[in-house]
């Protein structure tokens, strides 16, 4: 498994190889929530928890209710599955939303949303979304893992808090084993998936991020990521 910081090395270094169609992310920007709506902190607790799954079930969720977190997120739909909305997911200064102002939600403080998709025909796919917050990994990890059963929950690892999983091409679509190669480029053949917890460069953000890397096939993309158009989808 690569953090956050060693993908985002990878990707200023791969960026001229990059394989996706140029394409407004946002095009598909759902209609404008009307002024001040407040989140619904219910709904916004169900979809932490979902999110937290790192499969469909967020993007489901928030495409049945893309309001849910307020006037302050923009949300772009793809057909019925909808996610925070980014400029464009393949460059580094259109991966992000900050949002209009901050959402506590279950002991977390949300204040952007983070999409990013990087793809090297050698080494695989990269994909991270997921939340900024503030406070520190310890404080974050504590507040999601209240959310989720002791199987699904984070571990501290050094600075970081992780739940990885495994599978291979030819597993059934939703086998995934517990587990993964802290530091190591993902293995031809393997695809890895990640909860991951860890500091931000920003001084006092933490970032909650899910990660799908490595032999990522496109009915698999598919099925973990039905929010991305088609282009992307590749």
């Amino acid at each position: 498994m690569r953090t956050h910081q060693d993908h985002i090395g990878f990707g200023r270094r791969m960026a001229t190889l990059t394989c996706f169609t140029a394409m407004s992310f946002s095009a598909g920007a759902a209609g404008t929530a009307p002024a001040n709506l407040a989140p619904d902190l219910d709904a916004a607790k169900t979809a932490l928890t979902a999110f937290a799954q790192c499969d469909a079930s967020f993007f489901t969720l928030l495409g049945q209710k893309p309001q849910l977190f307020g006037s302050g997120v923009e949300v772009a739909m793809n057909g019925t599955m909808a996610a925070p909305a980014v400029a464009d997911p393949r460059s580094e200064k259109g991966q992000r939303q900050s949002f209009a102002r901050p959402i506590d939600v279950a002991g977390l403080r949300l204040v952007a949303w983070r999409n990013e998709v990087s793809y090297d025909a050698t080494m695989g796919a990269f994909l991270w979304w997921g939340f900024d917050v503030e406070g520190t990994p310890d404080t974050a990890a504590t507040a999601l893992n209240n959310l989720l059963q002791p199987a699904q929950r984070v571990v501290k690892n050094g600075a970081e808090w992780a739940r990885a999983e495994t599978r291979r091409i030819g597993d059934p679509m939703d086998t995934w084993r517990r587990g993964g190669q802290s530091g190591s480029v993902t293995q031809k053949g393997t695809v890895e998936r990640v909860l991951l917890i860890e500091a931000d460069k920003a001084p006092g953000r933490t970032k909650v991020s899910c990660a799908l890397q490595g032999s990522v096939t496109p009915p698999l993309l598919e099925r973990v990521r039905p929010d991305l158009p088609a282009s992307l989808q590749q």
